[in-house]
């Protein structure tokens, strides 16, 4: 047995001791509506540890993995005076439900216990993360529309996010202005989060490309294998940037002088974005509407050198442009979706066009997709990373030499 699986194993008898030691902390409790589902839940982490330790063999992810963390969060509010059940379960619909950690103050609060590590919360809120998976944001919204759902004299519940590890300002600001009440030591924000804004306004197409979501390439190809039936694809002025752009078409060694192109091309690197759009093209009619294309067209001529430019004009023999009313009229609420903040007036016109001909919409605007859910509206899509032109930053450029 080497030292560092005997440091290991020490670590794992340490937590299985904690978790043992937060089911004796609830034995007073077990009036308390939801304890003894809690305790069955630390149970079963205990013993899947317990498990591991009669193995003699353990992995660190084993120990960082263990939900132990979380679960001694919501024990300690547990035991807070005040508390009327925990792990209480609402029902929003036949379909849906949902689990708050903690009900107290009469059923007039619902608190919900985080415990994790504040960057990886900011990251997560910001799109860095694999393609589907939900933010604090998207549980905010989710928490504050059941609360809605089940008043108490006659008042929607007070929803508490608790921080145990912290979380940075940025993501605590977003969290109050969705109504919800942050407790939990409040940090400064790891690096400056830049919106992304899809306007045309911008001064340079970096700009336009600032907040970049992560996206896995497993992620893609599912993405890919659950759209397959679908044959129409709507391009956004994002997607065909990324496609005609020469850092996605073999061009992504360099540095430029701006952060935000040195890093997209990084990401470029490693995770090609060309091929993804050229497996999701195959076999599909494109489409685009007169404001995408012709904002896009704009750009190009504007920001794109000569390689650019031909590959616009390649592209143009393969898009089908429609009218911006193509299709009829928008049903209500794509109608009434109010253009504000990440919901642009050109992104909800492309949005809207594809889905009035029901077709699959590919963008690197992930920013407007999760605004237009906040308001209740959701698109069929294919989010992909963005990628800027840079055939004309490249003068200006260090070339790294393969």
């Amino acid at each position: 047995m080497t030292s560092s699986n005997e440091e290991l194993l020490e670590m794992l008898a340490d937590k299985i001791k904690n978790g043992e030691s937060l089911i004796d902390q609830l034995i007073d409790r077990q009036d308390l509506d939801g304890v003894l589902k809690l305790q069955r839940k630390i149970r079963q982490e205990t013993d899947f540890l317990k498990r591991i330790q009669k193995s003699g063999k353990v992995k660190i992810e084993q120990l960082s993995c263990s939900n132990l963390r979380h679960l001694g969060a919501i024990v300690d509010c547990a035991v807070r005076p005040g508390v009327l059940s925990v792990c209480k379960v609402f029902h929003i619909n036949d379909d849906s439900k949902m689990v708050v950690d903690i009900v107290s103050d009469e059923g007039k609060t619902w608190i919900k216990v985080i415990a994790r590590n504040p960057k990886s919360l900011s990251a997560l809120s910001s799109g860095k993360a694999s393609y589907g998976a939900r933010s604090i944001l998207d549980q905010a919204d989710d928490y504050m529309e059941c609360a809605r759902l089940y008043p108490c004299m006659y008042q929607s519940p007070k929803v508490v996010f608790e921080f145990v590890s912290g979380i940075e300002e940025s993501l605590a600001n977003k969290l109050k202005s969705k109504g919800v009440f942050v407790k939990g030591e409040v940090l400064p924000d790891s690096r400056s989060n830049v919106e992304f804004d899809d306007s045309y306004e911008s001064s340079s197409d970096e700009e336009i490309f600032e907040n970049n979501g992560q996206i896995t390439l497993q992620s893609w190809d599912k993405c890919l294998e659950e759209h397959s039936d679908i044959n129409v694809l709507n391009l956004d002025v994002t997607a065909m940037m990324a496609y005609v752009s020469n850092m996605t078409n073999g061009h992504c060694n360099y540095v430029f002088k701006q952060k935000v192109l040195t890093e997209q091309a990084a990401w470029e690197a490693e995770r090609p974005v060309k091929p993804i759009l050229e497996k999701l093209f195959e076999g599909k009619t494109l489409i685009c509407c007169r404001t995408g294309w012709d904002d896009f067209e704009k750009i190009v001529n504007t920001l794109g050198g000569p390689m650019e430019k031909q590959r616009t004009a390649e592209l143009k023999d393969r898009v089908i442009v429609y009218d911006d009313d193509y299709g009829g009229q928008d049903d209500y609420p794509r109608q009434s979706l109010k253009v504000r903040g990440h919901v642009r007036l050109r992104s909800k016109i492309v949005f809207n066009f594809g889905h009035r001909i029901k077709a699959l919409t590919v963008s690197a605007n992930d920013g407007f997709v999760r605004a237009a859910a906040q308001q209740g509206v959701n698109y069929a899509t294919f989010i992909h990373e963005s990628r800027a032109l840079t055939e004309g930053k490249e003068a200006t450029a260090t070339e790294i030499v393969l």
